[in-house]
C-alpha cells in the first residue's frame, strides 16, 4: 500500500508498535507525520502496517479530528495524556530549611574502643 492521507496504519516499529495512527501528512516517499494512539511525529513508511481503510481528514487535521476520524473507522481511541498536566508542587528552599530544623538532631553515641 501506498502513503496517502488518512491511509490507517499500525505502527512495527518503535516504542508505539502494535498502536493504530491516522497519516495527517505526507513529507516525502519515505516519511509521514501520524497522529492516532501513538504519539504525534514524523514516522519512517517501513515502521508502519498499512490496512485498507482510509479516513476522511485534512493535512495537518488536529489531534481532535484525527480521534473523530478513528472512531468513525470503528477504532477505539485510548485516551492522551495531559502533557501539560500541573503536578505536585515541591516545597520552597524556606519550607525546606524549616522542615530540616524542627527534626530534632540524632545524638552520637560513643563506641567503646577495644584494646
Amino acid at each position: 500500500m501506498v502513503a496517502e492521507l488518512g491511509r490507517l496504519a499500525v505502527k512495527i516499529a518503535g516504542r508505539d508498535a502494535g498502536k493504530e495512527c491516522v497519516v495527517v501528512q505526507v513529507v516525502d516517499k519515505n516519511f509521514v507525520l501520524v497522529d492516532g494512539n501513538t504519539r504525534r511525529r514524523k514516522c519512517n513508511v517501513d515502521h508502519l502496517q498499512f490496512l485498507g481503510q482510509k479516513a476522511n481528514i485534512k493535512e495537518g487535521a488536529s489531534h481532535d479530528e484525527v480521534a473523530k476520524a478513528l472512531q468513525s473507522l470503528g477504532v477505539k481511541v485510548l485516551p492522551k495524556a495531559l502533557a501539560k498536566q500541573k503536578t505536585a508542587k515541591a516545597p520552597a528552599k524556606e519550607e525546606k530549611l524549616a522542615v530540616k530544623e524542627a527534626k530534632p538532631a540524632a545524638k552520637k553515641v560513643a563506641k567503646p574502643k577495644s584494646k
